[in-house]
């Protein structure tokens, strides 16, 4: 365990998922964690299932609905690869001083055009700031100009250099189309079954208590690439997209796994083994298992949770990437954000169900 261990406890989460969440709902895939009796009576982790992801919350169940079922009379907690929270100028501009609250009035006067993505630089505005709607001739200076923000203001400070703006709806890594149907998810979930946003609602100690509620935490697959990796092994280019590729990181994944006692189910373990599935969705199923490990290396103390409890700015606004120290932050925000210590105060004793 990484670091000085607060005195305060929580109760870990009965299963903890992660969704892969692109903008195509047909590549969205999730891998989930039960809990369960490990050797020593120490708490163990196994990793039970990895499906494509329902798409959204409906009225005879769905994603989250159908996941809390699965974990009472425990705890849910899930991770979602979207951004969840606003740049801090944006939302100082447009009158946010909530994030949570902002997600459920978005739809309603002023904000009924806010999921309309701009079609053309004149149509971008605070009230309707995702753009484009297509290509052909847009330019991210349209963005910034119609704004009044700069490149930098554009980003919210838990983001590296290497991801796309939120608002920015173009390219193989934009994040604006996933992020404003995941907004859906988290705002009809806000209402029934009842769900959390970290750091929003609190810290992972407060939030993580055994109880009924849903705790919705927002990760970057890309961040705990890192934990994935073979100590020692060369550096070379790497994609995810490749088979071989994924393949040369099973070893790191497998002893990433065991060093935090977590096990397989059989089906699981051999998709791991086989470089996940050889096509379209195997860099999903991918990012959907590193960011399960990388959860559960923050519930159970490995990993400091990383967010500033003392910024008002990231726990009403901004939010942040679960497990994301500011040494992986954008450069540019990073003078502007002293108070991340290496070992985090959030970090949390463990109580097993």
């Amino acid at each position: 365990m990484a670091g000085t261990v607060s005195s305060r406890e929580v109760i870990l989460p009965a299963i903890i998922a992660h969704a892969d969440w692109g903008k195509d709902p047909r590549k969205r895939q999730m891998a989930t964690a039960r809990l369960a009796a490990g050797s020593n009576s120490e708490p163990r982790y196994l990793v039970n299932s990895l499906a494509p992801a329902a798409e959204a919350e409906s009225a005879d169940g769905g994603l989250l609905h159908d996941l809390r079922a699965e974990a009472l009379p425990g705890q849910l907690m899930i991770g979602f690869d979207f951004p969840i929270g606003l740049p801090l100028a944006y939302a100082s501009a447009a009158g946010i001083t909530s994030f949570p609250e902002f997600l459920g009035v978005v739809g309603t006067p002023p904000w009924d055009e806010f999921e309309v993505v701009a079609r053309s630089p004149d149509e971008i505005m605070l009230h309707r700031p995702f753009y484009p709607g297509a290509p052909g001739g847009a330019r991210r200076e349209h963005l910034r100009r119609a704004l009044g923000l700069t490149e930098t203001e554009l980003r919210r400070r838990c983001e590296g250099n290497d991801a796309e703006t939120l608002f920015w709806t173009l390219g193989s890594k934009q994040v604006g189309k996933g992020a404003l149907a995941g907004w859906r998810l988290l705002a009809a979930a806000q209402q029934d079954p009842g769900i959390a946003l970290w750091p929003f609602a609190g810290s992972l100690p407060d939030l993580l208590d055994g109880g009924s509620r849903i705790v919705a935490a927002e990760t970057y697959p890309r961040e705990y690439y890192q934990y994935a990796r073979t100590p020692g092994a060369a550096r070379t280019r790497w994609s995810k997209r490749r088979l071989a590729d994924r393949l040369a990181l099973v070893p790191g994944i497998l002893a990433w796994a065991g060093s935090l006692g977590v096990g397989w189910d059989c089906r699981i373990r051999d998709r791991v083994r086989a470089g996940f599935s050889d096509g379209p969705s195997g860099e999903d199923e991918f990012d959907a298992v590193i960011g399960l490990l990388a959860m559960i290396s923050v519930v159970t103390g490995a990993l400091p949770p990383g967010e500033a409890r003392d910024d008002q700015a990231i726990c009403t606004v901004e939010g942040w990437i679960l497990g994301r120290h500011a040494s992986s932050a954008s450069k540019t925000w990073r003078r502007a954000l002293p108070l991340i210590a290496p070992v985090c105060k959030d970090q949390v004793a463990l109580v097993p169900t």
